[in-house]
């Protein structure tokens, strides 16, 4: 798949998320399987509905979401576990968290990353962007300050994945903090394209540069 994807996608580069070029983004856990979840996540990535959904109980009582919880956070009791999935296939966007969190892939899917130290004056370039290939089974945890967004899909089919954060995350703000217009929601520092759907729900445009496609690959 992933050279499929490189050949579609040229002049872009898609790197393996095991790839020396990942370590200064975050890592591939080993030796936690996940499959156990990936039931539940396709139940609830419901087409019709929401395409993030930011806790869910039942993807919590499984044994990889306490073993996700001991080896990247220390313990597993203030995580939410919930989910992204759809059809997108462009950046938009990034975002980045105190703390990490951790992309368990249901499906293949590429994430589209950043570094916040190329940040400039609440702007950054998209041209520093790097793109990885996550197959499905792979649990990537992104390091805290990470840029991502949402992932995208590699074919014709949605993508979904499950997305473990600290409790909290992404919960609606009582009010936006005056003096950090990227200060988007609860422990998520958002800048957008300016073609993002975000832009209409206040979000502030600091991408510059290309709104990254990914071409998924057909048939």
């Amino acid at each position: 798949m992933l050279d499929r994807l490189n050949e579609v996608n040229e002049p872009l580069t898609i790197q393996s998320a095991d790839s020396a070029a990942m370590e200064r983004y975050g890592r591939v856990l080993k030796g936690i399987d996940c499959s156990e979840m990936f039931d539940a996540a396709m139940r609830a990535a419901n087409p019709e509905g929401p395409t993030y959904l930011r806790d869910l109980d039942e993807l919590k009582r499984f044994d990889s979401f306490r073993q996700i919880g001991s080896q990247v956070y220390g313990e597993d009791s203030m995580l939410q576990a919930g989910l992204c999935f759809g059809m997108n296939d462009r950046m938009n966007g990034m975002e980045y968290h105190e703390g990490s969190e951790v992309i368990v892939a249901v499906t293949d899917a590429v994430l589209i990353l950043g570094r916040t130290e190329d940040i400039v004056n609440q702007n950054w370039d998209s041209s520093l962007a790097e793109l990885f290939f996550i197959p499905a089974g792979t649990a990537l945890e992104l390091y805290g300050h990470t840029l991502h967004l949402a992932p995208c899909r590699v074919s014709d089919e949605a993508f979904v994945t499950i997305i473990i954060l600290p409790e909290g995350t992404n919960r609606p703000l009582e009010s936006r903090t005056p003096d950090d217009p990227t200060y988007f929601m609860e422990n998520k520092w958002m800048l957008c394209h300016p073609e993002s759907p975000a832009v209409q729900r206040g979000a502030h445009v600091g991408i510059t540069g290309e709104n990254i496609r990914v071409r998924p690959v057909r048939g």
